[in-house]
């Protein structure tokens, strides 16, 4: 076992070659369980997942720490661990009886359970970024899992909800985060705005379901107002704190808000709602953005008589006396004319 681990230890300088390989590898053992799911048991498949899954986790975990954030290789070592593990979770739990896995609410939740574990570790030891966004990924799977198996609702308000709620504790964790540790406070922004983008996904069916050129179903304004509120504060974050991610996101956001919003009413177009209101908004931003500006005030000391110019030192004046006071009183060389001293005839 110790060759092994010795030989799965990657050299920083061909990091990147391997964190390449590890990516084939994993996109290798989708396919794989993707094709054979139906001709292979699901014990083969789950040795084969443990395998790939040990072996980049070896070289993700033994990787060598050279700074306070890990290289680009490392944190792509990360992501392929989180893949394939999550694979071979799914089949470790078709082995354990369970009834279609990534649709069991139970076994999603101890999958995600696990995963979550595993990029707290990640985060925490590793400091990696990319892995919080994964677990806080992992966290919102699991609560949504958890009320799904115990609670077992109908419909879709009450993980709307939910949503909403993990928006707002994602808002408050990258708050809390932003200090210390800056970028992962970015990433549970991201957390946010995925979970934003999930509860506009849930309004899309109702919208685009149309007859006669209306919609069937609305959704109500609150909703709309929140997912709004989202694709804005996700783009201003951006703009603030020049991170990419939450932009991408926030466009998404506001794509969706746009695509749920658009459509005309039971009552046929019309410019009251959102288009008059957006509208308002714009002006008022431009014209405030757009104001003639006035000059600033003068300076207090402005119009004021020049200083007067310093006073020149005498040749006689060290640069220092102002330092020590009042100079020494000069001092008799050694054998001058002292009364006291004895002259040797």
């Amino acid at each position: 076992m110790a060759a092994v681990l010795a030989a799965l230890r990657p050299e920083p300088h061909r990091g990147d070659q391997v964190a390449a390989g590890a990516v084939v590898l994993a996109v290798a053992i989708y396919v794989l369980d993707a094709r054979f799911a139906s001709t292979w048991g699901a014990g083969i498949r789950f040795v084969i997942d443990a395998l790939a899954a040990f072996a980049v986790g070896a070289l993700a975990v033994q990787s060598p720490v050279e700074g306070e954030r890990p290289r680009a290789y490392q944190s792509v070592l990360y992501i392929a661990t989180f893949f394939l593990v999550a694979v071979t979770l799914n089949n470790l739990a078709d082995i354990l009886g369970a009834d279609n896995p990534p649709q069991a609410s139970g076994t999603v939740v101890w999958i995600a359970i696990l995963l979550l574990a595993l990029c707290v570790w990640f985060a925490t030891r590793r400091n990696s970024a990319i892995m919080t966004l994964l677990g806080a990924v992992s966290f919102a799977f699991a609560v949504e899992a958890f009320i799904d198996w115990v609670f077992d609702p109908h419909g879709l308000t009450t993980f709307r909800w939910i949503l909403l709620l993990l928006v707002l504790a994602f808002t408050l964790a990258s708050l809390s985060a932003r200090g210390d540790r800056p970028r992962h406070a970015v990433q549970l922004v991201n957390a946010a705005g995925l979970s934003a983008v999930a509860l506009a996904v849930t309004f899309v069916p109702e919208s685009i379901i149309t007859f006669q050129g209306s919609r069937l179903h609305g959704v109500g304004a609150g909703w709309e107002l929140f997912l709004l509120a989202c694709g804005f504060g996700l783009a201003a974050y951006a703009a603030v704190d020049r991170e990419a991610g939450p932009a991408y996101i926030g466009v998404l956001v506001l794509a969706l808000f746009v695509l749920i919003a658009g459509p005309a009413g039971r009552d046929g177009a019309s410019l009251i709602g959102w288009p008059i209101v957006l509208l308002l908004m714009a002006g008022g931003m431009l014209a405030i953005g757009l104001r003639p500006s006035r000059p600033l005030p003068p300076a207090p000391d402005a119009g004021a008589p020049p200083p007067p110019p310093p006073t020149p030192m005498t040749p006689s004046e060290s640069p220092t006396d102002h330092l020590f006071g009042e100079p020494d009183p000069p001092t008799e060389p050694l054998g001058g004319d002292d009364p006291t001293e004895v002259h040797d005839r």
